[in-house]
């Protein structure tokens, strides 16, 4: 029997990608993945209209998932939730104050950008965001639109990256809260491109706050990377995961099929999740 493959790292234009559903599970179906998780940043919003497809594509599996962004040491950790239940209370409540936080954010980055004689309509940027939470990414692309920038690279690399002119801090959760809010809305945790942590004591630590895998599979990743991480999920107990991180043609090394883990994997973090689901007592 031929091997089956999964994606579970896909975000759509209710973040910060500029594909729709519809076009993830058209992309998804062209390359022959069996199983996939739309993991949109900070937000369920997408998974509502995900319900109304699902009949539609009865040959793909879809995973509701999010990734929320933690803070340790002034270090972002990114954590992916799968499985979540979208009408969580902790979650609801927990995401409605990121938004907030995030619109505040883009807001001051308006004014810096302003005092550095780069016009903001304020208005018009949140009207083009519509009802996606609010992203660097939307200004970088308000930005290009308004040619002040020949890009959203150059908007970042000038203006709205850590260092740069306009870039403004946004609040975070502990990694511990965070895990958490994931926990309390019925799904796995799964840590991100582990890549950016300092060192492996950081995944040590993150097991032991609750976090079920690490994301072994990764673009970029040579098979030597993927070994080392490998290991360093056998050796603290944690799940496999991984994925194309795609954001559409917002990431030009991230498109849906390139990255795929071995559906096996999918089977076996099902199998973890309901023995969670059980009840302890």
């Amino acid at each position: 029997m031929n091997e089956t493959f999964a994606d579970l790292h896909i975000h759509s234009h209710y973040s910060d990608s500029d594909l729709s559903l519809r076009d993830i599970l058209e992309e998804t179906r062209k390359a022959s993945l069996k199983c996939i998780a739309i993991t949109d940043h900070d937000t369920t919003a997408g998974l509502k209209e995900l319900d109304t497809l699902r009949p539609l594509y009865p040959d793909i599996e879809v995973i509701d998932g999010i990734e929320l962004t933690a803070q340790k040491d002034n270090r972002e950790i990114h954590l992916l939730g799968y499985f979540i239940d979208k009408n969580s209370p902790t979650l609801k409540d927990a995401l409605e104050n990121i938004k907030e936080i995030r619109k505040k954010r883009l807001i001051k980055m308006s004014l810096k950008l302003e005092s550095l004689g780069i016009d903001i309509d304020q208005e018009e940027l949140f009207s083009s965001i519509n009802d996606a939470v609010p992203t660097r990414l939307h200004l970088a692309l308000y930005m290009t639109k308004k040619k002040y920038t020949p890009s959203i690279w150059d908007a970042f690399k000038k203006y709205l990256s850590y260092g740069k002119p306009a870039y403004v801090s946004r609040f975070r959760h502990s990694v511990k809260k965070t895990i958490r809010i994931i926990k309390e809305s019925k799904g796995m945790v799964f840590l991100a491109h582990p890549h950016f942590l300092p060192s492996e004591e950081w995944i040590k630590e993150f097991a032991d706050l609750g976090i079920d895998g690490i994301e072994v599979i990764y673009p970029k990743y040579t098979q030597q990377i993927i070994t080392h991480f490998k290991n360093i999920a056998d050796k603290y107990n944690l799940l496999k995961g991984g994925g194309s991180d795609s954001h559409g043609s917002f990431k030009e090394f991230t498109s849906i099929g390139q990255i795929k883990i071995p559906y096996s994997w999918i089977e076996t973090i099902k199998r973890h999740y309901s023995k969670l689901l059980l009840p302890t007592s």
